[in-house]
């Protein structure tokens, strides 16, 4: 019994001892927002621990009044206005930003602030403000009612190899497909391309592109015939002058013209020409307008010339003494261009006749019925309202040649043919004219002119002045005075 008492007593002391226990562990003060993102439409959040705040971005047509939401905390729970938050379960009002509390173990809480951002509505904008090219430089017209684009490149341009410079309001351009990069992108402008611009939005809109050349400023008469006997043409673009031969007793009041033009169209008064089709009354001279395709106009006078009213009517070859003051005369008998008629000095001293000298008239124009052409060095004097010619070297002696069978000639170089010929002191049928591969017969009729005279001061001469039977030997005398100019007598 003592035993028994003396234990209990012990462990009522070694209990007794024992000191009091210590309060429970209150737990952890960590809270924290590892992550966050949102589950349809899926978007991750970046969390921004130091700022405790939280942005995540959505796209543009999210409705972000009912979004759940996905997070992972470092703590005890998460609460949104009271409310604690089911990861993956509740949903929250995000459009605007929205508070999450994340409270730690010990009770202690920590405030993010999370917001939802919607990306920026796509834009529908898909213009081409401005399209053009480097080579050739080329601004086009953009007409953006009717989505047409415009270009006009100079006259000659390569348009299957061009590359487009352009600005658009769209996030790209494509050609059949094609991506087109500007300033980089070649395409072929020869019929009209069309470029397909998208927006951010996915839609788009097509522009039609047309590149033209620029209209041609060409307006020239390359080719000018009539259709009539012998007609001969030659065209003088420089003053822009056409003269037309046609045979002796051509009717010129109603021919027809074959032409060629770089122009648009050919006029004469306002009414428009048809090659080989239009008839034209050319007994005067005709003025045909070309137009070019610009719209610019230019102008040819064509001069046609049946019968070449002009005669060799006198020739002074022979001086007394120093041969010095040779001439030769020519009488118009009608209005006459002298453009294109040469007069030929002939050698009868060899067989066939050569050629020895050549004056053109073409420096004496056009002149009137009535008119005398002088042909003369200085020391002859001509009469008042004669023509007068003095070509180079004829200031000179011994022009003209006085032996017997030579010859004068009168010779139109366009029609390639005889005018009028004079031999004198014999005959000269047999004669070349350079450049012609046939033979003229340099005198007219079965005799020539009379020889001048060295001894006396004359000339050989038409008598009456300008008479022409086609007979040399009848319409040539030798005379005095000396009329240079003037009527013979």
């Amino acid at each position: 019994m003592r035993i028994a008492l003396a234990l209990a007593a012990a462990a009522f002391f070694l209990v007794s001892c024992v000191p009091p226990s210590l309060p429970s562990d209150a737990g952890s003060s960590e809270a924290a927002l590892s992550s966050f993102a949102i589950v349809a439409p899926p978007a991750t959040g970046a969390v921004d621990a130091q700022n405790r705040c939280v942005q995540v971005p959505v796209p543009w047509d999210t409705d972000c009044r009912c979004l759940v939401a996905t997070f992972a905390i470092r703590g005890h729970r998460v609460t949104v206005g009271g409310v604690e938050q089911e990861s993956g379960v509740t949903a929250n009002d995000f459009s605007q930003p929205v508070s999450y509390i994340v409270e730690a173990e010990d009770g202690t809480t920590v405030a993010y602030q999370v917001t939802v951002a919607p990306a920026a509505r796509p834009r529908a904008e898909k213009e081409i403000t401005q399209f053009g090219f480097l080579q050739p430089p080329v601004v086009a017209t953009v007409d953006e009612a009717s989505h047409a684009i415009s270009a006009v490149v100079p006259r000659g341009t390569d348009r299957s190899s061009l590359v487009a410079q352009f600005a658009t309001t769209g996030c790209g351009v494509s050609v059949a497909d094609t991506e087109q990069e500007s300033g980089v992108t070649v395409n072929d402008f020869t019929e009209p391309v069309t470029y397909v611009v998208r927006a951010e939005d996915g839609s788009t809109q097509s522009y039609v592109v047309t590149v033209q050349e620029a209209p041609s400023q060409e307006k020239a008469l390359t080719a000018f015939c009539l259709r009539a006997p012998g007609s001969v043409t030659a065209i003088d673009e420089e003053h822009r002058i056409i003269r037309v031969r046609v045979s002796d007793g051509t009717d010129l009041s109603s021919l027809v013209a074959e032409f060629t033009t770089t122009g648009a169209a050919v006029r004469v008064c306002s009414v428009a020409q048809e090659s080989g089709v239009t008839a034209n009354d050319f007994t005067r001279p005709v003025d045909y307008e070309v137009d070019a395709e610009d719209g610019s106009t230019v102008s040819y006078s064509v001069r046609v010339t049946g019968r070449i009213a002009l005669l060799l009517n006198e020739i002074d070859a022979d001086q007394v003494g120093t041969d010095s003051a040779e001439f030769v005369e020519l009488c118009a008998t009608g209005p006459v261009d002298l453009w294109g008629i040469a007069v030929i000095f002939l050698n009868g001293g060899v067989t066939p006749g050569q050629e020895y000298a050549r004056v053109d008239l073409s420096p004496a124009g056009i002149v009137s019925a009535g008119t005398y052409v002088v042909i003369a060095g200085p020391a002859v004097s001509v009469a008042p309202g004669a023509v007068k010619l003095t070509p180079a070297g004829w200031d000179l002696t011994n022009r003209i040649q006085n032996g017997p069978s030579d010859a004068v000639l009168l010779w139109d170089t366009l029609g390639r043919r005889v005018v009028d010929t004079v031999s004198y002191a014999g005959v000269l049928h047999r004669a070349v004219v350079s450049g012609e591969s046939t033979e003229v017969d340099a005198t007219e009729g079965s005799a020539g002119a009379p020889a001048d005279s060295n001894t006396v001061n004359g000339s050989i001469a038409r008598s009456p002045d300008g008479r022409d039977t086609g007979q040399n030997g009848t319409d040539f005398k030798f005379c005095q005075p000396l009329t240079p100019g003037s009527p013979n007598p």
